[in-house]
Formats: structure tokens, C-alpha cells, sequence
């Protein structure tokens, strides 16, 4: 929920910010989006990850040092270990005397947004409700406040909530108004010295939890939301809606049949130990951070503390971040379709899910390929924060904060610290654990077949040397196209990436698939230039498994391994080969 009133430019602005500028990965390569090495199962005793980890900690010491009014909470933790890698905590010498007096992993702050994804989560866990269904389905009272609209309903006026889907209240698609609850005209202010005219009691919510004024209820929501005109018609354009988040929290009660904290209770709090996180009413305020003068704290919004009123700490939200990654609450193909993007906005770097703020970069590991960060900010008063997933390497990142130099940039910068100086060690981590796991020379000495799979600074693995029964399949790489009409006298390199495709107990079987970069990266460059939009020449999505042969693709690669064990082999189905791993 974004209710602040002003930004501070923090000592953390001169934190590393990196520029953002269109390429393809590291020497043309076009890797497929996702993962192109296994994470790492224990990144944290990686020697380049404890240095960057000391990292962190030094600058956060140093980033915090002036932060005499802020608390904040920092850390990351990955899914295959046990405990977090990182966890970096900062009290402030000023506090307001109800506070607790030492920031820890169980300090309670205001969540702000990131209570939307509990919103979403308990949609998507209930079973019943589809995202392709009218909200009408399960709110019918919206119908009726379009006679609310003034002077008569039309399609500026009022939103057609029929035409408004469960998936849409979702994702800021909707095309709904953004608040109720944060009407200035409820707040006493004289708005009329700048310009606006006097309200009646009519044209005021008299509700917001705030300033003396009571919480809002439901029936002030059906009294007075059909007063707000739509900002679009659905799926034009994402709009920020807290209103929708609330919507969504009707919808669950209904479906239920239970209240929505009871729900959100028995459905994630309690299956994830979720122990201090809770909806409307919070701890009390010696468990939580309370910035000197706050008042959020202890407030409620009423309905709307659905969509941004949350209470929560480091240890929930660690533990709230990994349930998802390890699909412990939705199976994982219900997990893989709800974490991808909805729609695009007017910044290419940031798209939008449900509810998802998925951040894209290109600039921050090694092999320089684009990465996504599933992230939710939540911002309430001076509480400003952020829990961002990174499924490619199965890392949680929490960020919590609140205080008078605390503010949306604070975190950013926070996390663009983190996220710059940990991922290239943990990527470090992972091409360590590959090269053990997979590298090296395969060969059949009967059948004159071989290859070599190598770690460098690029994605995945680099294939060279394969040759089978006597004829090397990468020079050979053009004469497989027959049917295409791409140039034939292009070299071709190829790399190697996991699909996350494995079968069998004792004895595992893992699918990859190669995909064969044609062109160096100097023609590929040039490619690019010559297009209008960024990155032309990479389309692994559009080019992986065109060459079968006998109904086995030529790039698809099955490694198998003991049980937990290296891979020993690795087949060839296109080529009816299996390949013994050299010791």
C-alpha cells in the first residue's frame, strides 16, 4: 500500500546502482529464461559467498551508522539450506518509548503491500475460485453500486463489474480506482486554499482509522465505492489498486465461508509457522519497531488492512518466501503458472503479475543474462519494505524497515546492494557445484563418440568437441537444416541448460537441452543493431527442439546419476548413444 507522504535521499544512494542497458548474455549467447545451472544446495559455505556476505554486512554497518531514527531488517536465505545466509539488523537510538528496545529476526513491522500476496496466495489455495471468473461470481453487491454514480452511470462513470475477473483484481488489471480509505477530503485539512471546492458529508468517507476518524467497514465500502469513476476499462492498462486486494478478500470469505483472517490463518500462517504474522490487529508494541511519533502502528484501515495493514517479521517472511519456492502450499505446476508475468508496463525493466512486481535485469551476474526477481514492496506511513524470490537460484530476500530516514528508495537501494554484491558469489557457488557434478569429457571409445562440457563465464555449460561416429556435430550444424532457410555459413557455439525435467528413484535421469548460438558474437552484434528493439537476434524460445530426427530432438541431452551423486553418463537419444562420464 503506497501512503507516503515524502522521500529522504539517504546516505544508501551512494550505494552500487548499476545501469541497465540492452545486450545479450556474455558473447552473444542467448541462454532460455530461467535457470541455467542447478542452484546451489549450499551456497552459503562457498569461500565467495562468505566474502560477499562480509561485504554486505560492512556496508550495511556503514549504510545504517546515521540511521538514528530507522530501524530496518535485512536477510536472505536459500531454500536448500536450513537457516538464513545473511541476516543484518539495525536499532535506532531514537524510538518511541513503547518500542522494542533490540531489533531482531522476531521484530514485528507494518508490511504495507506485501499483505497483497496473502490476498492472491489465498485465492489461488482455495480451489473453488478461477481467475477467469467474474468477481460478480462471488461479490454480486458490486452490480448494485453502479447506482452510485453520478449524475447517471455510464462508462466514465462506473465500472462494469461483470466484465472485472477475479485474475484482473489480481494483477492491477482491473482498470479500477487505486483507494477509498484515502480520500483527502476524509482527513482534516482545509484542501480549499489549494483550489479544491468545500465537500459535503456525502462526498466524505468519514472512515480511515486515522486522525481520530474510525476504521472502514464493509458496508462504508458498498455505501461509497460506486462513487469512484474507473480509471480504464479492464485489461487496458495496469492501474495500482489497494481496493482490489480487498475485493479479492471478500471474494475468499465468501467462497470460504469463513472471515479472512481465519482463512488466511488456517490456509498459509499455520501451514508455513507463520506464528506472529496477523491481518488486523497487532502485537503489541513492545514486539514491534515503532518509529518515535508513529501512529500506523496499531492502526487499522479496516477492509483495506487486506490489501496493505499486515503485521509480520524477518522470520515469517523468510519462511512465507521459501513455502512458495518450495511449493509447499500450491503444487508446483500451480506455483510455475502463478509466478510469470501478467502484463507489461511502461518501464522495461519492471512487469507485472498477480500481484507481482517482477523487476528484470541483465546487469548483475557474471554470465550478464537477464534474470527475473519476483518482488512485492509494501510501503504504510514511514514502514517501507520488500520481499523479493529469485527462483533461478532459489533465494529469499526480505527487507523491513520504518523510521523517519526510512522511504521506498531506502529499500531499493538496499536490495540493489544485496542482490549486486551476493548474486555474482552465489552464481560463483553454483558453476562450482556444476563443474564437480557435470563437466568434463564424455565418450563411447566404440562408436568414436565424445564431447566435452566446460564451465566459463557464460550461462550454462559450453559443449565442444562433440563428435559422433566419427563426424563433429557443431561444424557439421547447418547440414541438420535442411528445410531452413538461415544462412548455412555461419559457425555455430553451443551451450548446454537444464529443462528441471528428471525421472527415476535410485537412478536419476535429468533432461537438458542444447542450443546452438549461430553466428559470432561480433555478427550477432551487428544483427542487433540492425533492428529496432533490443536483443533481436535471441530467440531461444522460438529455436530450441526445430531439429528431431526419429522423434528425438538432436539438442536434448539426459544425463543419469546415482541418487544424490554425480552425473556418470549422459545419452543421446536423437543419436541412440549413451556416453560414459571420463573419471
Amino acid at each position: 500500500m503506497y501512503l507516503q507522504s515524502n522521500i529522504h535521499l539517504l546516505p544508501l544512494g551512494a550505494l552500487l546502482l548499476l545501469g541497465n542497458t540492452a545486450h545479450a548474455a556474455r558473447d552473444g549467447h542467448c541462454p532460455p529464461l530461467g535457470p541455467v545451472l542447478p542452484a546451489p544446495t549450499s551456497p552459503s559455505r562457498h569461500d565467495s559467498v562468505q566474502a560477499a556476505i562480509k561485504t554486505v554486512t560492512d556496508r550495511f554497518h556503514s549504510a545504517t551508522a546515521a540511521f538514528n531514527t530507522t530501524g530496518i531488517s535485512v536477510a536472505v536465505r536459500s531454500i536448500h539450506e536450513s537457516s538464513p545466509m545473511l541476516e543484518l539488523h539495525h536499532t535506532p537510538a531514537i524510538r518511541d518509548n513503547s518500542s522494542t528496545t533490540q531489533i531482531d529476526s522476531d521484530t514485528i513491522y507494518r508490511i504495507g503491500s506485501i499483505s497483497k500476496i496473502f490476498a492472491v496466495l489465498s485465492v489461488l489455495t482455495h480451489g473453488r475460485m478461477q481467475l477467469e471468473d467474474p468477481i460478480t461470481k462471488w461479490v454480486p453487491e458490486l452490480r448494485q453500486i453502479r447506482r452510485e454514480a453520478k449524475p447517471v452511470a455510464n462508462d466514465i462513470t462506473a465500472v462494469h463489474w461483470d466484465e472485472v475477473t477475479v485474475g484482473s483484481l489480481t494483477s492491477h488489471m482491473s482498470g479500477i480506482g487505486t483507494d477509498l480509505v484515502n480520500d483527502l477530503g476524509s482527513f482534516p485539512a482545509d484542501l480549499t486554499k489549494l483550489g479544491l471546492p468545500q465537500l459535503t458529508n456525502s462526498s466524505k468517507t468519514g472512515c480511515a482509522g486515522l486522525f481520530g476518524l474510525p476504521s472502514c467497514t464493509r458496508a462504508e465500502f458498498f455505501r461509497d465505492f460506486g462513487k469512484r469513476h474507473p480509471v480504464y476499462a479492464p485489461w487496458t492498462n495496469p492501474v495500482y489498486s489497494n481496493v482490489a486486494s480487498s475485493i479479492l478478500g471478500f471474494a475468499v470469505e465468501a467462497a470460504s465461508g469463513l472471515d479472512y483472517e481465519s482463512y488466511v490463518q488456517q490456509s498459509i500462517f499455520g501451514p508455513l509457522g507463520m506464528n506472529e504474522t496477523t491481518v488486523f490487529n497487532g502485537p503489541p508494541k513492545s514486539k514491534g519497531f515503532v518509529p518515535m511519533g508513529d501512529f500506523w502502528f496499531g492502526s487499522s484501515l479496516g477492509y483495506e488492512d487486506i490489501a496493505g495493514g499486515l503485521y509480520s517479521n524477518t522470520k515469517d517472511m523468510l519462511a512465507f518466501g521459501s513455502g512458495i519456492l518450495k511449493h509447499t502450499l500450491l503444487s508446483p505446476l500451480a506455483t510455475r503458472q502463478w509466478m510469470k508475468p501478467v502484463t507489461s508496463t511502461s518501464s522495461p525493466g519492471v512487469q507485472l503479475g498477480g500481484p507481482w512486481e517482477i523487476l528484470r535485469s541483465e546487469t548483475v551476474t557474471r554470465d550478464e543474462r537477464l534474470i527475473e526477481y519476483y518482488t512485492k514492496s509494501g510501503n504504510l506511513g514511514s514502514y517501507n519494505n520488500i520481499l523479493a524470490l529469485i527462483p533461478d537460484y532459489g533465494l529469499v530476500i526480505t527487507i523491513l524497515s520504518g523510521g523517519g530516514q526510512s522511504s521506498a528508495d531506502t529499500v531499493d537501494f538496499m536490495l540493489t546492494d544485496v542482490v549486486t554484491r551476493l548474486l555474482p558469489a552465489i552464481e560463483k557457488a553454483g558453476k562450482t557445484q556444476a563443474e564437480k557434478g557435470f563437466s568434463g569429457v564424455y565418450e563411447d571409445e566404440k562408436s568414436n563418440s565424445t564431447l566435452r562440457l566446460s564451465i566459463d563465464d557464460g550461462p550454462g555449460f559450453k559443449v565442444d568437441n562433440w563428435i559422433v561416429r566419427g563426424v563433429d556435430v557443431i561444424a557439421n550444424y547447418a547440414s541438420f537444416g535442411a528445410l531452413s532457410s538461415a544462412p548455412k555459413n555461419l559457425p555455430a557455439r553451443v551451450r548446454l541448460y537444464p529443462t528441471n525435467l528428471s525421472a527415476g528413484c535410485n537412478e536419476t535421469e535429468m533432461a537438458w537441452r542444447a542450443y546452438f548460438d549461430v553466428g559470432t558474437p561480433e555478427q550477432l552484434a551487428q544483427g542487433d543493431a540492425k533492428r529496432f528493439w533490443p536483443k533481436g537476434t535471441c530467440h531461444s524460445w522460438g529455436s530450441m527442439d526445430r531439429l528431431v530426427y526419429g522423434f528425438k530432438s538432436i539438442d536434448e541431452f539426459i544425463f543419469t546419476a546415482k541418487k544424490g551423486g554425480d552425473a556418470g553418463a549422459l545419452r543421446l537419444p536423437a543419436f541412440d548413444l549413451k556416453l560414459g562420464r571420463e573419471a
